[in-house]
């Protein structure tokens, strides 16, 4: 099915917006299904994870296929990787001998599909989109075209509102007034309560954006608050395989140490006595190799060393 030029250009506006993370990355995708004719869609993320960002229709089986042995180790797949450009199934040479074919199209009823690689990247490394479809009509060459010149933007709907230098995002939500919604997460479970989640944007409303957190399930995280014109907030959390040294009562007091607070407002502020608020300061002078005070601010703001229970002290 060939879309035409508007739909294009609206499709492109939505694929940005979802990039930088005012939408659902689930739309663009659901939109491209729809109006190319495919009857599944599913973007796999980068290598951290071996799981898709969105599915759309993919039985479980099939979708474990395509994020393990597809992705890893099947030549069509290695094929579309390495040229950077949409692979159709018919562009592939006796695609029905292939072990792609016999295990992960026809026992689905599917007859045809695309591989969008997505850039950056190479190899099985590399993000990309699936697409099957239960008929055997190719996706026509101006849409693979098309498909081709907006991979760079397609790129972002894998990790949404990423900045240089910033790690991957396994968990993405916007905060706005109204809710809490998910734009894109590999992860089984969001870290962060609505609450929290309240909480945390509001720090990219004041003066930190960055800080750590442990979930309910023990999971450490870092969390970037990045502000979303007109009201809304993008919260970005990695795990943390190495949360570091200090513990979440030392991220607290040190989070407050940061903001240049006296050990008597630290100690009125978080309930704690001055002598374990200065016992912790030395704990975290010691484990971090800081000569003063000063120095460990210092750390602390390089490092995002910070807590939402500093944040909900500093707020109020």
């Amino acid at each position: 099915m060939a879309a035409d030029v508007q739909w294009w250009t609206r499709f492109a506006r939505e694929v940005r917006a979802a990039g930088r993370g005012e939408l659902p990355v689930e739309i663009p995708l659901r939109a491209m299904r729809d109006e190319l004719g495919f009857a599944c869609a599913a973007l796999v993320s980068g290598s951290r994870q071996r799981t898709a960002t969105v599915n759309l229709g993919y039985p479980a089986d099939m979708l474990g296929y395509l994020t393990t042995t597809y992705r890893w180790t099947c030549p069509i797949h290695r094929r579309a990787a390495q040229s950077g450009l949409p692979l159709r199934f018919v562009d592939v040479p006796d695609v029905h001998e292939t072990r792609t074919y016999r295990e992960g199209i026809r026992p689905y009823g599917f007859r045809e599909g695309v591989t969008l690689p997505l850039a950056p990247g190479t190899g099985p490394e590399r993000s990309f989109v699936a697409l099957s479809s239960t008929h055997d009509r190719p996706l026509d060459d101006g849409s693979v075209l098309a498909l081709t010149m907006l991979s760079h933007d397609l790129a972002r709907l894998a990790d949404p509102g990423g900045g240089p230098g910033e790690p991957p995002a396994d968990t993405v939500l916007f905060v706005s007034r109204a809710k809490v919604e998910v734009r894109s997460t590999v992860a089984p479970h969001v870290p962060l309560s609505e609450r929290e989640s309240r909480l945390a944007a509001r720090c990219a409303t004041t003066e930190r954006t960055g800080f750590r957190h442990r979930d309910a399930e023990g999971v450490w995280w870092r969390v970037l608050a990045r502000p979303r014109r007109p009201d809304g907030v993008l919260l970005r959390m990695s795990r943390l395989p190495d949360p570091g040294p200090l513990t979440e009562r030392e991220l607290d007091v040190v989070g407050l140490v940061a903001r240049g607070w006296p050990n008597e407002r630290i100690s009125a502020a978080l309930g704690i006595a001055v002598r374990t608020v200065r016992s912790h300061v030395e704990s975290a002078l010691g484990k971090l190799g800081c000569a003063n005070r000063t120095v460990l601010a210092r750390h602390a703001l390089e490092h995002d060393l910070d807590s939402l229970g500093a944040l909900e002290a500093a707020l109020r």
